[in-house]
């Protein structure tokens, strides 16, 4: 009989042994893993003015580019309509060949005039004076600087038009400047500035976090698991919940220390693809959650 519950107890634990094996053969299971940000965004004021607009409220979720507040512009709103009316003239002056026309014909009347003077000299001399004849040939090459001068008023007018765009795109970036946006897709976790208020340079306005996808960190054994083990792995991970709830979230290792610290281990990190809750929309996987993470070192490592 005795015999026969040594050999029990040995085959219990054969199989035990078996089963952690094959769990530590799969991956290290790593446990009390910290949830924490992989973006978030304190967001502060580019100028110093009045504050305008403030366009979200703690709870909003926001979209990369989204405006969450705006300080006054009405200076460099006025400094672009202007820089735009001068703009619009100097194209209107460049893309206009009036005065060339214009230089181009006179140049041809004074040609003409000169020519008939010479004609009435040759056939009668002295009819038309030295003097006169001289002053028409003055004016028919006066007449051909007028369209050199012309053309490069036209030049001039189009270099013009090039500094008035500048000034449009400098007046632009000074709006944008007083516009606080969000470089995130994320949920505003706090507010701080009111409208009305005036803001200094860098004051803080919003804070952004990023929840549709979040970072789990662990530490995994050296002495049981190279780097190469884990590097770019498939995880699962297991957050608890109230109630004695638990929810589980897939990701994949993002990054190894190449660093191992003093107790032996190295420090891991997976990011891991949130999702809301049917009923609230709430997200379920949240920043400083504790998680146990499983990664998968039988699985194919990706990117």
């Amino acid at each position: 009989m005795k015999s026969c519950m040594r050999c029990g107890a040995w085959l219990v634990l054969a199989a035990a042994a078996r089963v952690a094996g094959a769990a530590d053969a799969a991956g290290p299971v790593l446990e009390r893993c910290l949830v924490s940000l992989i973006d978030e965004a304190k967001l502060s004021a580019g100028e110093a003015g009045l504050l305008v607009e403030v366009a979200v409220k703690p709870g909003d979720r926001v979209k990369t580019g989204q405006v969450v507040a705006r300080i006054n512009d009405d200076q460099p709103q006025m400094a672009k309509l202007r820089a735009k009316a001068e703009h619009d003239q100097a194209i209107a002056k460049a893309n206009s060949d009036v005065d060339v026309r214009y230089s181009q014909k006179a140049q041809a009347v004074a040609q003409k005039a000169f020519e008939k003077a010479e004609q009435s000299h040759r056939a009668v001399p002295g009819s038309v004076t030295d003097v006169e004849r001289d002053r028409l040939k003055l004016e028919w090459e006066k007449s051909g600087l007028q369209i050199e001068q012309a053309q490069l008023e036209r030049q001039l007018a189009d270099l013009a038009a090039k500094v008035k765009e500048a000034e449009v795109e400098t007046a632009d970036i000074e709006i944008r400047r007083r516009q606080v946006t969000s470089p995130l897709d994320g949920e505003v976790v706090d507010v701080q500035g009111n409208q009305g208020e005036w803001m200094q340079v860098g004051a803080p306005l919003a804070h952004i976090v990023r929840t549709d996808k979040l970072r789990v960190e662990g530490y995994v054994d050296a002495a049981k698991w190279d780097p190469e083990r884990v590097r770019g792995r498939p995880v699962t991970v297991v957050v608890p919940l109230a109630d004695g709830r638990t929810e589980t979230f897939e990701g994949r290792i993002s990054f190894v220390s190449p660093l191992v610290e003093s107790g032996g281990d190295y420090r891991v990190f997976a990011e891991v693809a949130n999702r809301q809750s049917a009923g609230s929309g709430d997200w379920l996987l949240r920043a400083g959650q504790t998680a146990t993470m499983t990664i998968h070192s039988d699985r194919p490592a990706g990117p």
